[in-house]
This record gives structure tokens, sequence and C-alpha cells, in this order.
């Protein structure tokens, strides 16, 4: 079975200290279908399911990386945050490419 995982920081704290990993709510059966749910796009372009994460956190979260993982086979896929605006100064020097996502 295939779960979303995002990586988040608190908005407005050090990243490093208040990152936490979430885990959403339902399985899927393959990647395609998870890759699917994760990728699909508002009409302005931000992914759906980072916007409903951030929407229920009370906007006090913000994603780092996302992705679907496999915890049987260790399959993952990422996205990362583009920044249309510019990077959020909390996030300036630190690059999370390598992280992994774990619960």
């Amino acid at each position: 079975m295939y779960k979303i995982l995002i990586l988040a920081y608190m908005i407005g704290h050090s990243p490093i200290e208040t990152q936490q990993t979430f885990q959403l709510e339902g399985y899927f059966k393959s990647m395609s279908e998870c890759k699917a749910n994760l990728l699909l796009q508002n009409p302005n372009g931000s992914y759906e399911v980072m916007n409903e994460f951030v929407i229920a956190g009370g906007k006090k979260w913000d994603w780092i990386v996302a992705g679907c993982q496999n915890d049987t086979t260790g399959e993952e896929f990422k996205v990362y945050p583009k920044y249309p605006y510019g990077k959020p100064k909390e996030l300036d020097g630190l690059n999370f490419s390598k992280d992994r996502l774990e619960v």
C-alpha cells in the first residue's frame, strides 16, 4: 500500500527545530494512483493536496517536501515546492532534497 507523506515546518519558525512529517489519511493500491492524487493541481498551478494540508493546519504549517511511499518496498516519489514569489526567508540556505519521508 502507498501513502502520502508531507514534511513540513511551522511557518515563521526554524524549519530545523519545527520540522515534522505528516501522513495523510488514506492509502493507495499503486504508485501511479498515489502520484495522481499527489500531483493533482488547482487552476492556479498549486498542488491540491498541499493546499488542503496548509488550510487544514490553520495555515500554521508549510510543506518542504511531499511524496508517495510504500513501507514494504521502500519505493518513494517526491515533489518539492516551487516558490514563484521567492523562497521563504526561514528556508534560505537549507536544502531538503536528500531528506527521506518517514513517520
